[in-house]
């Protein structure tokens, strides 16, 4: 119990560290580029409506500013993500290159596309409709955007939403600076349909998503990381993971997606319903040190009860202030192995610091207790439980299991062991 008080220090240090490097990984982000987030393309044609309002009993008229969004009728989006591990200092980020490509049609203007919700006058500004295309870190945009209408006429993207606005509800703790683009769309085009062609070469880290705008959506993701994390509203159709990387496909039919053909709104829709991929690194070490910690007094506990068995066959005495010498060397080994493992990763770094403990302890235990075997089963016991540890840690899902499983088997030895031994002093 008293070995838990510098257990508690040694995890607040892991914490510390794991803060030092998510403040890292967000310099990095901020300078190459954040969390993307590519939500459109939709159409936006703004209109007022005009109607009369009884306030104390007087007629007033009222003029409204909305907006229509018209989305694809469908939506394709193909993606070639290239990942690389950017460093600064000991730390690390995986980001990326994403080559982008939206295509798709839209229909022909709906009958119903403009709505009085006040049973007023429609006035629609025909020759103000947008294209908008929203974007979770507009400054990661690494070359200009164009517009290839009808595939022949090519129009270059403006900065900005148009009339729509980011709602900061959704985007919350992913999105580092959203804004987005937009291009003027004539009325004689957009009243009769129009297909559309949209390269997006963009930087970005941790996590990239797209949102569901067409009628029917099909996304194709492709990328060298071998290590996704599927997430957001929708999980991919289809999906291949290999060493080489990650080949993953989605189609998202209009039902699913559960948003009318036409929406009047002030901001960009779908932010709740976005799909994506997260770039995992394979360990984050950070958290399996924190995690092992929790199983410090069950580790330090099967430690002693073997150095007790030792010393009650031994015949040898093993003062306390020795038990805890053993457990601090056990304390020092998630020291050494958060140490190491910031500089060589953590599978070497665990066999560093697991080896030295091992060795340290079982070399004490054998020349305290003035036995080779004892020494010789000390490092078996302690080679035994860090395996049991690093299992554990790769487990996660059974760790409680196997856990509770082997507390149980380690006492049960425990009690036939010393079975025989008079615990008044002799033993028989």
């Amino acid at each position: 119990m008293v070995l838990l008080v510098p257990s508690v220090f040694v995890w607040v240090l892991v914490e510390e560290r794991a803060d030092r490097a998510q403040e890292v990984a967000r310099d990095i982000a901020k300078s190459w580029g954040g969390t993307q987030e590519v939500n459109g393309p939709y159409l936006v044609v703004p209109y007022t409506e005009t109607y009369q309002q009884e306030i104390d009993d007087k007629s007033v008229t009222k003029v409204v500013q909305r907006a229509a969004v018209l989305f694809p009728e469908v939506l394709e989006i193909g993606g070639d993500i290239g990942v690389e591990d950017r460093k600064k200092s000991i730390y690390s980020l995986p980001v990326y290159h994403g080559s982008l490509q939206l295509r798709g049609r839209f229909a022909a203007r709906p009958t119903n596309m403009f709505r009085a919700m006040h049973g007023g006058t429609i006035n629609v500004a025909y020759n103000q409709a947008v294209l908008t295309i929203g974007i979770g870190d507009v400054r990661a945009l690494k070359s200009e955007v164009s517009l290839k209408l009808n595939g022949v006429q090519s129009l270059p993207f403006e900065p900005g939403l148009g009339s729509l606005a980011m709602n900061p509800q959704y985007r919350a703790g992913r999105a580092q600076n959203p804004s987005g683009i937009n291009v003027a769309i004539p009325h004689a085009t957009w009243r009769d349909g129009f297909t559309f062609d949209i390269p997006l070469q963009l930087n970005g880290s941790r996590a990239i998503y797209v949102a569901p705008a067409g009628q029917t959506t099909k996304v194709a993701l492709k990328s060298d990381w071998p290590h996704p994390g599927f997430t957001g509203a929708f999980l991919p159709e289809t999906r291949e993971i290999s060493e080489n990387g990650f080949d993953a496909n989605w189609t998202i039919p209009y039902l699913a997606r559960g948003i009318p053909k036409v929406l009047t709104t002030n901001s960009v829709p779908l932010q709740d319903k976005m799909l994506g991929v997260k770039f995992v690194e394979p360990v984050d070490f950070y958290q399996t040190i924190s995690r092992s910690l929790k199983y410090a007094i069950g580790f330090i506990s099967l430690t002693f009860l073997a150095v007790f068995v030792l010393e009650m066959r031994s015949g040898w005495h093993f003062h306390w202030i020795q038990y805890g010498l053993v457990g601090l060397a056990l304390i020092i080994f998630y020291v050494m192995l958060l140490a190491f493992a910031e500089h060589v990763g953590y599978a070497l770094a665990y066999l560093i610091a697991a080896l030295a403990a091992t060795f340290l302890n079982a070399a004490y235990v054998g020349t305290s207790l003035r036995s080779k075997v004892a020494g010789m089963v000390m490092f078996l016991v302690l080679a035994s439980i860090f395996a049991v540890l690093y299992a554990l840690m790769r487990e996660q899902d059974y760790a409680l299991l196997i856990g509770s499983v082997i507390a149980f088997v380690a006492l049960a030895v425990t009690m036939f062991v010393t079975q025989r031994i008079d615990w008044s002093g002799q033993q028989t």
